[in-house]
């Protein structure tokens, strides 16, 4: 977080009462709000970065400067009567302290939580929150399916493969949580054996995609020659 504000940027002092505060308003904070606000949805926003308040100030967003880990200044933002509050700061360490004040100050606020990387995943899970977002996760499925298709694959195989690299690879985030803290070695072994076993799956799926093809090809061939 900057130190210093600059002498035109104050701090938020007026209390807000939306039903969604958004802490961070970067690339990713601001996806969500944008998506929000175009559905009517009320939102406070709460950024650190001047420069960044600014820009989207120019752009008739209305941005306020603050600290979120501050817990007077997410009162004032309205966190005390958001029905949601989301954590979208860049720093690991202040997206957890943020969600540990909300936790403690805010119950009643349900947390939407930007994981930075699989760390961060494990920490949040260990605050028990419901909905956490691995940032470029999802982003990376779809360009995963789009080399699929770029390559050849059918549509259908690409997605079918990619919602499944999806849940098996949420699976194994949860089988190595319980080892983060501790045995990094049995960390490493699950994770490897996990994607080794993701691995031979893959490959009897493609050999058995292969030979449905083949059968429905031969019958074909036949249908012709009848």
């Amino acid at each position: 977080y900057s130190a210093h504000a600059p002498t035109t940027m104050q701090e938020i002092s007026e209390q807000q009462d939306a039903k969604v505060v958004i802490c961070g308003f970067g690339r990713y904070g601001q996806i969500i709000g944008r998506m929000l606000t175009a559905q009517g949805v009320s939102i406070t926003v709460l950024d650190h970065d001047p420069d960044t308040i600014e820009s989207l100030r120019e752009f008739g967003i209305r941005v306020f400067y603050g600290d979120a880990t501050r817990l007077d200044l997410l009162r004032t933002a309205g966190a005390g009567t958001a029905k949601v509050l989301v954590v979208a700061v860049d720093d690991m360490d202040q997206s957890l302290e943020i969600v540990d004040l909300a936790r403690e100050h805010f119950p009643n606020a349900k947390l939407v939580v930007r994981a930075r990387n699989v760390t961060h995943l494990y920490q949040l899970l260990d605050r028990k929150i419901e909905f956490i977002e691995r940032e470029v996760f999802e982003s990376s499925l779809r360009s995963a399916r789009s080399v699929l298709e770029a390559i050849g694959w059918p549509a259908h195989e690409a997605r079918e493969n990619a919602m499944h690299f999806r849940r098996r690879n949420i699976e194994l985030m949860h089988e190595t949580y319980p080892h983060y803290k501790g045995d990094r070695a049995k960390l490493i072994a699950v994770a490897k054996k996990g994607r080794q076993q993701f691995q031979e799956q893959m490959a009897r799926e493609r050999a058995e995609r292969k030979q449905r093809s083949s059968v429905a090809w031969d019958r074909i061939e036949e249908e012709k020659t009848l």
